[in-house]
């Protein structure tokens, strides 16, 4: 009951966030778009503290639209008590809710998403196939993870089971939509005595042959200064072979073996998908955000499967297994990295003076 109870309360105090931030974005996002309209009648131009709001209103929208449906759903699950049905128009509002935060980031912060072949010999490669997966994705930069899980929404029609950092719990919007679909909302520390991997092995059980469990096993988005201490945490517990391998790596983290392995057990059907991407890294932070506002290259994904058959049974032949495919991520990274992203130090020349560019067909 105290679970429930605390569960009840983190939901209560998400909505008032909510409306708390709602009451200053949408007025401010009207302001602005007013004065849009009677400083620039005949060349409509969107300067960075527009795109910014915008983004933020659209979200503020997204979160109170997805709210009034969900409640609509409820009274129609205490009535009909359709499990089935309360399920599929949950997930049906993840994807529209999903997809209306890409469109407003592509259409007020030019964002724009490639999916590109790991391989020239091999440019089939993205196809998915068929049958449940193991989405094993690099963590880099605000917004991938989300990125992510709306293509395979969307774009393959997979319905991701996702792991997720125990502070998102807080958007009442993801809590909301998520209650009906398989989730573990973790807080992962080295210490927990392997709880955090046996509830990741609980969330692969049984999956659906259109189900993907979406998982980050570097537990965080890289920065430099993680990855030095994510190295040094390796050297603290005595593992000096993981910590040099980790060493060699300079867009990734370290992974945490344990959730995948434990993945891998409860699913062993399951193909492991690993993935890479750039052109996030620089947008760690609302300052960061407020930094890149717009965009300038695009977000670059890639992907390779390895089959169940290929993946190793002993633990450490299955770690080697693992170090080869992430060092693969961070070779991909490295020669990916100026194609996709925008250094943290590079200014945005048009926003500079007037504080306004030109829209257009860029925006």
């Amino acid at each position: 009951m105290s679970g429930t109870m605390r569960g009840f309360g983190r939901r209560v105090a998400g909505v008032l966030l909510l409306a708390v931030a709602t009451t200053v974005v949408l007025p401010v996002a009207v302001v602005c778009a007013v004065f849009t309209a009677l400083t620039s009648p005949w060349h409509l131009r969107v300067g960075r503290l527009r795109r910014v709001v915008a983004v933020a209103a659209v979200y503020s929208a997204t979160e109170i639209v997805g709210l009034v449906l969900a409640a609509g759903r409820w009274v129609r699950f205490v009535v009909g008590g359709d499990a089935g049905r309360d399920r599929r128009s949950r997930v049906r509002s993840l994807t529209s809710s999903l997809s209306a935060l890409r469109g407003a980031a592509r259409r007020y912060g030019r964002l724009e998403v490639n999916l590109v072949s790991p391989s020239d010999q091999d440019p089939d490669s993205l196809a998915l196939p068929a049958g449940p997966l193991i989405v094993c994705g690099r963590h880099g930069g605000v917004g991938g993870a989300f990125l992510l899980a709306q293509i395979l929404l969307a774009d393959y029609s997979r319905l991701p089971r996702v792991v997720l950092k125990q502070t998102l719990s807080w958007d009442p919007l993801i809590d909301t939509l998520l209650s009906r679909i398989p989730h573990a909302f973790i807080d992962p520390h080295p210490g927990d005595q392997g709880a955090t991997a046996a509830r990741i092995g609980v969330l692969a059980q049984h999956m659906d042959p259109d189900d993907a469990l979406l998982i980050f096993p570097e537990g965080g988005n890289f920065s430099p200064r993680r990855r030095t201490h994510a190295i040094r945490r390796l050297r603290r517990r005595g593992l000096t072979k993981a910590a040099a391998h980790a060493e060699q790596l300079q867009h990734v983290m370290p992974p945490h073996p344990d959730g995948l392995f434990a993945a891998i057990e409860a699913a062993p059907e399951a193909d492991v998908l690993f993935v890479a991407h750039t052109g996030l890294e620089h947008v760690q932070s609302a300052a960061d955000m407020w930094r890149a506002l717009p965009l300038r290259l695009p977000v670059v994904f890639t992907w390779w499967t390895v089959p169940a058959s290929e993946i190793p049974h002993e633990e450490e032949a299955r770690v080697a297994w693992l170090e080869e495919n992430w060092s693969r991520i961070d070779r991909w990274v490295a020669a990916s990295r100026g194609t996709g992203s925008l250094g943290a130090g590079d200014q945005d020349t048009e926003d500079q003076g007037t504080g306004t560019l030109g829209a257009g067909s860029h925006a």
